[in-house]
């Protein structure tokens, strides 16, 4: 018998019944603010339970419009990101406009890229035709009630206000403006409720904030903002604890834990997956420790035409798996287990550089996997349980030449981004950068390597107006360079002090960029600063 590798999102694996209910519960419901977090532990079946909610309540419900963002996508980890990519979602598949946003990026896009040979900014179409329609008034018209409510004197007044902020400023705003627009827009459509999706929140940790609660600091302020309008549906390994930042989250947030499933759920779990041998069945049970994804994964490793030995512990069953799958997806899967996450074209450039043999239909193969999960359009991952063993098992020379290639691929990218790229994909840049970076680091630790290599592409990219991703990574580099004690270390810090002050003042943020002038003047030449 061949076990399937179609993906099972019924039947008891997922039938969550209590976290199932208080979702339910909250789509019919409208208290002020409306927040579920599901949380457990990796390998808890969260990614099945959320495509099982999907199924069943969201994708084919004409009445709910819904949007989801996976923080696997490190582009996403950026609050003004992430506002932008939920509106262009919910645009796309639901014919909403987010006017009132699209003015304020605009906004901030102009003041931001004034000077730039290359100005990739999203102006809004149409503003002011709508803007002149509105004046002539005209009864029962409904393009002109529309845009009334979406530009009436309080939110026309905001919108001007933003051309006398500072740039962060004016992105600290823009989930407002969002809030603005989807209220209205659900009040004016047919769609009776939104909910917001957001998985992985936990990545958001990855970058550098003050303090513990600044790393998801404006999701709070972006519920706070749409008020009763969406359901938002967050998904973590650990609990949210939003408590801990202001006591009345406590009563806000409503919270359920995905556990190891009961005996009965996976005794049939096992069953629905195609085994026969009633012995094999117990051992898997004893084996997985009733976890899903050793149950999920043990789907993959046995082939009762096929001989095998009986699992007596987890490690039994990814070696299982090993000697069941073939070898070629096998040696994919441990280069690609290397990489944050993979498209078709990584996919295809990492079976040519180690030699694997692959089929223009890999990617759909791969797909049908339960541990392959897809992050974004043309984006997957690999689930972090098989990840790690992969890596475990492919040895210490296999992954430095995986990681080595992974930033060799990353590096190409950079090389052939030219004007006319960056002003058509802008987010190319950012991506690369933020990739390329995290290959480098996982190769290189040695931070005087770090800041040569930005240096070389803030070099690079500058007339680009190209800035944005350089500064968290010049911040990381910071604290490293600031206690060194050597004069190539004393050097590099002040080149990185003056990089980081024009970057500031090219992205609008004159404060930060004088504190930075300043830090190279009394490094340089402290008498000066003091006179």
């Amino acid at each position: 018998m061949s076990i399937t590798t179609q993906p099972n999102i019924s039947g008891s694996y997922i039938d969550r019944k209590v976290a199932e209910g208080m979702f339910r519960e909250l789509l019919g419901e409208r208290p002020a603010y409306r927040v579920l977090n599901i949380y457990g532990k990796s390998g808890m079946g969260k990614s099945h339970f959320k495509e099982y909610l999907k199924s069943k309540y969201l994708q084919n419900n004409k009445q709910i419009a819904y949007v989801e963002l996976n923080f696997e996508n490190r582009l996403l980890h950026k609050p003004q990101t992430a506002i932008i990519n939920i509106a262009k979602e919910l645009e796309v598949k639901y014919n909403f406009n987010f006017m009132s946003l699209w003015k304020a990026y605009a906004i901030l896009w102009h003041k931001r890229y004034e000077h730039s040979p290359i100005m990739y900014a999203a102006d809004l179409p149409y503003f002011h035709e709508i803007k002149k329609l509105i004046k002539l008034d005209k009864k029962g018209h409904p393009i002109i009630e529309i845009a009334k409510g979406l530009f009436g004197d309080s939110v026309s007044k905001e919108l001007e206000e933003l051309k006398s902020l500072e740039c962060n400023e004016i992105e600290a705003r823009l989930h407002k403006f969002f809030a603005i627009d989807l209220r209205k827009l659900i009040k004016n459509s047919e769609y009776k409720d939104c909910v917001i999706l957001l998985d992985n929140i936990d990545l958001l940790k990855e970058h550098t904030n003050t303090t513990p609660c600044a790393k998801d600091a404006w999701i709070r302020e972006l519920i706070t903002q749409v008020g009763k309008e969406s359901l938002f549906l967050m998904f973590s390994q650990e609990p949210l604890n939003w408590q801990r930042c202001n006591a009345t989250w406590k009563d806000v947030v409503k919270s359920c834990e995905l556990g190891i499933f009961a005996k009965q759920d996976a005794q049939r779990y096992v069953a629905e997956s195609g085994f026969k041998d009633d012995k094999l069945k117990e051992a898997i049970l004893i084996a997985s420790g009733l976890e899903p994804f050793w149950l999920s994964l043990a789907k993959y490793s046995y082939n009762e035409n096929k001989d095998y030995t009986l699992p007596t512990n987890k490690q039994d069953i990814f070696k299982a798996f090993e000697n069941n799958i073939d070898s070629n997806t096998l040696n994919l899967l441990k280069v690609l287990a290397n990489a944050r996450y993979f498209n078709i074209d990584i996919l295809f450039v990492a079976a040519r550089e180690f030699t694997i043999s692959v089929s223009d239909t890999m990617l759909d193969k791969l797909k049908n996997y339960d541990f392959i999960k897809e992050i974004s359009p043309n984006k997957y991952t690999i689930d972090s349980n098989l990840k790690e063993l992969l890596i475990k098992s492919a040895g210490d020379i296999k992954i430095v030449e995986y990681r080595a290639f992974m930033f060799s691929y990353w590096e190409n990218i950079l090389q052939s981004l030219d004007r006319e790229l960056i002003k058509n994909t802008p987010e190319l840049i950012d991506e690369a950068i933020e990739e390329a970076w995290y290959h480098l680091y996982e190769i290189n630790k040695e931070p005087l390597v770090h800041f040569e290599w930005l240096d070389y592409y803030v070099a690079r990219f500058f007339m680009y107006a190209a800035w944005e991703p350089f500064v968290d990574r010049y911040s990381k580099i910071m604290p490293k360079l600031e206690s060194a004690d050597d004069e190539v270390s004393f050097n590099r810090l002040v080149s990185l002090y003056n990089n980081l002050a024009g970057l500031y003042e090219s992205l609008g943020e004159s404060k930060k960029s004088k504190t930075f002038y300043n830090k190279v003047i009394k490094l340089n030449r402290p008498e000066l600063l003091s006179a």
